[in-house]
């Protein structure tokens, strides 16, 4: 009886140290050529963030970088099952954007959020907020950039959490409400809202003074 006890615990002692790690995420990148984004590293192992890479609720891993598809080079986003397997992958990229990957999250319904930011090759200082919702098979729901709801100006998002009810995103970050914010160089707070639906209820906060 010890000597079957012994063996059980032996066997879920294995199973549980073989479990995929933020590590491997982030040797996984390196060896595959994935650049994570450096300004939201911080965030990677933070419950309930946004992050380059997350632990999935099947004990998987998603991974967000730069990385090239050919020539062109964009967002790679990449599911690795617990047994380090690349289960599906997407490459997101525009002929007209340079796309910048930023970071990935998942709700509590197991719906995923890649988030990247659009700059304009004639104007770097022209941005737009791309927010792509995926399922867990890799299937693509919906594709938006967050200009398409609301007629704001170089919004960026600084970071992304997971509101209280599980389903929904706070976003938060800088945006230029208008073309007189342009002219001035003027940034504002930005706070929002983004539910599963893509819709999305944003808050225009104080002017952020250098």
């Amino acid at each position: 009886m010890k000597k079957l006890v012994l063996v059980l615990l032996t066997f879920f002692s294995m199973n549980y140290f073989a479990q995929i790690t933020l590590e491997d995420g982030k040797d996984w990148a390196k060896n595959n050529g994935v650049t994570l984004n450096s300004n939201l590293s911080n965030y990677i192992g933070k419950a309930s963030f946004a992050a380059p890479i997350v632990i999935t609720r099947d004990a998987g891993l998603m991974i967000i970088g730069e990385g090239f598809e050919g020539k062109s080079k964009g967002a790679k986003v990449v599911f690795l099952n617990e047994k380090k397997e690349v289960i599906w992958s997407h490459f997101f990229g525009s002929k007209n954007d340079n796309t910048e990957a930023q970071s990935i999250i998942e709700d509590r319904t197991g719906y995923f959020y890649v988030f990247m930011e659009a700059h304009n090759k004639s104007d770097a200082t022209d941005t737009r907020e791309r927010v792509v919702k995926v399922n867990a098979r890799g299937e693509i729901q919906w594709d938006y950039a967050l200009e398409e709801k609301e007629e704001h100006y170089h919004r960026h998002c600084t970071y992304v959490k997971l509101d209280e009810d599980g389903k929904r995103l706070v976003l938060f970050g800088t945006v230029q409400p208008d073309k007189v914010a342009i002219e001035n160089n003027e940034h504002y707070a930005w706070e929002a809202k983004l539910d599963g639906n893509g819709k999305l209820d944003s808050e225009i906060g104080e002017l952020i003074k250098d």
